[in-house]
């Protein structure tokens, strides 16, 4: 009798393995992705991502040696200095913030307000080229070795628990990897970039599968490109940053491609070698693309948007002096230091201070013109204008109108030289502006300034 059903059985269960695959692929389907604006000031190279429970955006910059951070509304909440070319960055469940110095072969620990906490291992040479971090919740540390083709995993101890990997083109083993993701199950998705492939490891680096390489005589990869950043969502699937091509590609477990994020270019929602990503807490994907020098982001699935209005500004002069003003050709050198400028009187000006005066004190100023897109500058509250949280000065004449000649109005507001550059490290920096509207809205943006040293220059 039971060889009888047998065949019954195992249709029945072919079947049953056959509904059950359906709903796991009916499950695994890419996520529609909403072009929402990018980040595009505050940095030169926006190379590697990172957020924390509360929303907050950390963007490290190799270039500047800095990393800055965002709430979730896109205001720059601040910006460190000083590090030796930061790249991979993650925050723990406790706030605690790792920063990946390359320059240094450590990762660096701070607290949530950034007092020094440590480092993993023994510190400076820990790692050959630290590049990518992610922390789990239970507390593991992951950490990609670019240079020494090794994934090191470190406990709460913050020494290092096991490692894997090693150079090689056999399973396991690593050429130059760039990236990774552990997944809610455990697994573990390493970008092999010099193999050009993605390998998958276990929870205690044992060698799964792969998928990706190099196909052909030429060595032509048809579906992956040198990918630099890896993600993992909720959902299981993997996002990977195709530095090649200028896409995020969107896989499941085994590789099979679910969908594409973005398109090669420069227009917004477009990509120039995208190199990490990151979800916040409101459903939103953060793109870096150096390329563009910008962070693109895009709205996943059902997403929440908080953000601020993005203003236009144009400052000039753009190269500020430490410790003295910038001189044009008809402006009046001081006789020493210290010493004041006599300024002739002559004609008299606005109200009725004379010319002279009136031009010398806006050379001792910085002017900010601000365009807020598809605002009137009308509704701009000057009460509530703050340049790297200084207010303006008070300068007579008109604040709206069109100063540069672009058949457009704006609204211009006046700083003092000396102040802004007090908050200024030397060579390039930033003023952030920021303000409300008359209906209560916000609006932020970033300039770029150069800050020249009292002696010397700045190439």
């Amino acid at each position: 009798m039971n060889g009888r059903f047998t065949p019954f059985l195992t249709q029945m269960l072919g079947l049953a393995f056959l509904f059950q695959g359906a709903s796991v692929l009916m499950a695994q389907v890419g996520p529609t992705a909403t072009p929402l604006r990018s980040y595009d000031k505050g940095f030169r190279e926006p190379v590697r991502l990172a957020t924390d429970a509360a929303g907050r955006l950390y963007v490290a910059d190799p270039r500047l040696g800095l990393i800055t951070i965002r709430d979730e509304s896109g205001h720059l909440l601040g910006v460190r200095r000083g590090f030796d070319r930061p790249l991979g960055l993650a925050v723990d469940a406790s706030g605690r913030i790792f920063v990946c110095e390359a320059g240094k072969g450590r990762v660096a620990i701070f607290t949530p307000d950034w007092v020094p906490a440590g480092a993993l291992g023994q510190g400076d040479g820990e790692f050959q080229m630290p590049n990518h971090i992610q922390i789990t919740p239970d507390g593991l540390v992951y950490v990609v070795d670019s240079a020494a083709n090794l994934v090191k995993v470190y406990g709460p101890d913050n020494q290092v628990v096991r490692q894997f990997g090693g150079s090689g083109r056999l399973n396991g083993q690593l050429n130059f990897p760039t990236g990774l993701a552990v997944t809610s199950v455990g697994e573990i998705f390493v970008s092999d970039q010099g193999n050009e492939r993605i390998q998958v490891f276990d929870a205690t680096g044992a060698f799964l599968r792969k998928f990706g390489g190099t196909l052909g005589m030429l060595g032509n990869n048809t579906t992956f490109g040198r990918v630099q950043g890896l993600l993992a969502d909720g959902q299981g699937r993997i996002y990977l940053a195709d530095a090649f091509r200028g896409v995020v590609k969107v896989v499941n477990a085994t590789g099979a491609v679910l969908g594409t994020i973005g398109a090669f270019g420069s227009d917004p929602g477009q990509l120039k070698g995208p190199s990490s990503l990151a979800l916040d807490r409101n459903n939103r994907l953060f793109v870096a693309t150096p390329g563009n020098t910008r962070v693109e982001i895009f709205g996943l699935d059902a997403y929440t948007d908080p953000h601020i209005l993005s203003a236009n500004l144009t400052v000039d002069p753009y190269d500020l002096r430490r410790g003295h003003e910038l001189r044009r050709g008809h402006e009046p050198e001081p006789a020493g230091p210290g010493s004041a400028t006599l300024v002739p009187e002559r004609k008299q000006g606005h109200h009725g201070q004379p010319e002279d005066a009136l031009q010398h004190r806006k050379s001792l100023l910085v002017s900010v013109l601000i365009k807020i897109p598809g605002v009137d500058p009308s509704s701009i509250q000057e009460s509530s204008i703050t340049a790297n949280g200084i207010q303006p000065a008070h300068v007579p004449g008109a604040f709206i109108g069109d100063f540069d000649g672009d058949g457009n109005f704006e609204f211009r507001a006046w700083f003092d030289k000396h102040r802004l550059v007090a908050t200024m490290p030397d060579g390039e920096a930033f003023l952030v502006l920021s303000g409300r509207l008359t209906d209560g809205r916000a609006f932020e943006s970033i300039a770029d300034i150069r800050v020249i040293p009292t002696q010397g220059s700045v190439q």
